[in-house]
C-alpha cells in the first residue's frame, strides 16, 4: 500500500477523521492525499476578472483553506513527502472522487460517515453507495467523532466465497503492521445446513493463499445477521469491521440492501471497511 486519499470537506467535525487517516497513513508508512472538493457560485459578467483568472485564484484559495485546516488541527510535524492537499472544483463530490481514484494509483480512500454538519451533504449515504458501486478501491468510513487508536483486533464478516478470499489478503496488508488479529465471523441463515463444511473449506483455501497467521473463524448464531454482527463486535470489541460489497447477494446485500451507508451508521460504532468483488 503507498497511497491513502482523505476526503474531506474541512468542516470541525471532520478533525478526528483527519487524524484517523494522518495515524493510518503513518503507522502503514503511506502517502497521505487530503483532498477537498469545492463548487464556484456562477460568474457575473460584470466581474473585471477573467473566468480563468478567477478560477485560479478560486483553487489557490481552497488549497490553502485545506494546508491551514490540516496544520491547524493536526498535532504531528506536517512532512509535505508524505501529506499532500489537494483540492478540484466539481459540481459533483462523488465524481472528482471517483476521477481522482481512475488517475491517480490509490489503494485507499477514508470517508466519514454521514453527519448532519457535514456540508453540502459531503457524506450522505447515496454518494458512499456510488463510490464503493464504482469498484474503485477498498473504502475505509470513519464514524463522526471517531477517535484513532491502534488496531488491535478487525472482524470481517464473511459468507466464505472465493471473493472474500481477495478482501482479507488486504486487510491482512493493515493488520500486520499493527500485528493485529483478524477475526473472520459467518453467521449462518436458517436455510444454511453446511455452514461448519464450508467453513473448513474456506480455511483451507485462505491459508493456502494469504500468509498472515492471526486469523481466526468464529461461528455466531444469531436471530438475524444484522444482531450477530453487533453482537460480535461489541463482545469482541473490535476496532475495525471488514464487508464485502457483493451484487444482489450473500451476507453484504441481506444485511445493508441499497442503502448500504444508512444501514452502516445504524449497525456499529467503528470504522467499516469496505471491499467490492
Amino acid at each position: 500500500m503507498d497511497t491513502i486519499l482523505y476526503a474531506t470537506d474541512c468542516s470541525r467535525n471532520s478533525i478526528s477523521t483527519l487524524n484517523y487517516a494522518k495515524n493510518l497513513s503513518e503507522t502503514l508508512n503511506t502517502k497521505l492525499v487530503v483532498f477537498h472538493v469545492y463548487d464556484l457560485p456562477p460568474v457575473r459578467t460584470s466581474n473585471i476578472r477573467s473566468s480563468e483568472q478567477l478560477n485560479k485564484l478560486a483553487m489557490n484559495e481552497q488549497k490553502e483553506l485545506v494546508e491551514d485546516y490540516c496544520r491547524n488541527n493536526l498535532d504531528q510535524n506536517l512532512n509535505k513527502d508524505q501529506l499532500i492537499c489537494e483540492v478540484t472544483e466539481n459540481t459533483s463530490i462523488s465524481k472528482a472522487i471517483s476521477d481522482k481514484i481512475k488517475k491517480d494509483t490509490i489503494d485507499l480512500l477514508i470517508i466519514g460517515m454521514k453527519d448532519e454538519h457535514s456540508a453540502r451533504g459531503f457524506f450522505s449515504g447515496n454518494i458512499a453507495n456510488k463510490l464503493i458501486d464504482k469498484n474503485l478501491c477498498p473504502i475505509l468510513i470513519i464514524p463522526p467523532e471517531y477517535s484513532y487508536k491502534k488496531i488491535e483486533k478487525m472482524v470481517y464478516a464473511s459468507d466464505f466465497e472465493s471473493a472474500d478470499i481477495i478482501a482479507l489478503e488486504k486487510m491482512s496488508e493493515i493488520a500486520e503492521k499493527y500485528d493485529a488479529e483478524i477475526e473472520v465471523v459467518h453467521i449462518p441463515t436458517l436455510e444454511e445446513y453446511a455452514a461448519m463444511q464450508q467453513m473448513e473449506w474456506f480455511k483451507e483455501l485462505l491459508e493456502v493463499q494469504v500468509s498472515y497467521k492471526k486469523i481466526s473463524f468464529h461461528m455466531v448464531l444469531a436471530n438475524n445477521i444484522e444482531q450477530g454482527l453487533r453482537m460480535h463486535i461489541g463482545d469482541e470489541n473490535a476496532d475495525i469491521l471488514g464487508m464485502l460489497e457483493r451484487e444482489n447477494k450473500g451476507l453484504f446485500a441481506s444485511v445493508f440492501g441499497k442503502d448500504i451507508v444508512k444501514r452502516m451508521e445504524n449497525l456499529v460504532t467503528i470504522p467499516i471497511l469496505c471491499y467490492n468483488s
